[in-house]
């Protein structure tokens, strides 16, 4: 597919001996590798039939701190869980970023964004561009599921990106490529369940990147107040269409330009 080398340019170039084999896996899924939910998403989608190998996969966003190689630790321990519980392949790590996307979701249009819809969060865009980014290599070897760690409940923790009405609209734009972006832990929502998963010593926000916008829609009291009506207007009239309008451009374009795509779609709606 055109568009495959600029959304992975940051991303490790696959040998051609190793695509090969990865184009002739019937039952290949990628992994979305970044905290402990992702791991136990990973680990429990590895007992479903249609997931057969996993080829793990690390995101750059630009945005995030701390070290590569605790994150590479997170993919051997969800390597052996996988191995010792279900004996599905699983491949090494690739990593993948388009930082030129990441801006344009998130960072160029911020005042536009936060004037149309009443309020702003990067987190929306952010995991839009996470999941996004994995298309083209999902395209690239024929695979059509990709396992992400995002779930609904956390506890106590209210995680405004990640409430069902958002998921359901990532789920929608990846759908509009064919791809099933699936979510194994989306309805876990005890953290002891998590731990049944990846092992009792990972607790959670340990062994992963920080994010230096982190805790960006809380109060001054640490409470954290959202209007889900507003984030519903956001989703149907910003991270759907501009999602569908990357994926469509990646498939007839060549080179991108993601900062145009974005301002069509904002100006669509005035």
């Amino acid at each position: 597919m055109q568009g495959t080398n600029q959304a992975n340019k940051v991303g490790e170039s696959l040998s051609a001996k190793l695509k090969e084999k990865l184009q002739q896996e019937p039952n290949l899924a990628i992994g979305e590798v970044a905290g402990r939910d992702s791991a136990a998403a990973i680990i429990k989608a590895a007992s479903y039939d249609f997931v057969g190998a996993v080829l793990p996969t690390l995101v750059c966003t630009g945005t995030e701190y701390g070290s590569w190689e605790t994150v590479l630790g997170n993919v051997a321990l969800i390597k052996d869980r996988v191995d010792e519980g279900y004996k599905k392949r699983f491949y090494d790590a690739i990593l993948l970023g388009d930082v030129d996307l990441w801006w344009a979701l998130n960072g160029r249009f911020l005042s536009v964004l936060s004037e149309r819809f009443g309020f702003y969060s990067p987190c929306f865009g952010c995991h839009l561009y996470m999941h996004l980014v994995r298309v083209p290599l999902a395209k690239e070897l024929n695979c059509r599921t990709i396992i992400s760690g995002e779930r609904v409940k956390h506890d106590n923790q209210i995680k405004i990106n990640q409430t069902s009405i958002v998921l359901d609209a990532y789920e929608e734009v990846l759908g509009f490529s064919g791809i099933r972006l699936i979510f194994p832990v989306r309805e876990i929502s005890s953290g002891s369940e998590i731990k049944a998963l990846v092992g009792d010593d990972w607790e959670e926000g340990d062994k992963q990147l920080k994010c230096v916008l982190s805790g960006n829609y809380r109060l001054l009291t640490g409470e954290v107040l959202y209007d889900e009506a507003k984030i519903k207007i956001y989703l149907d009239e910003f991270i759907v269409p501009v999602g569908r309008s990357i994926l469509k451009a990646w498939e007839e374009e060549e080179p991108v330009d993601y900062v145009q795509i974005v301002r069509r779609v904002l100006a669509a709606k005035d």
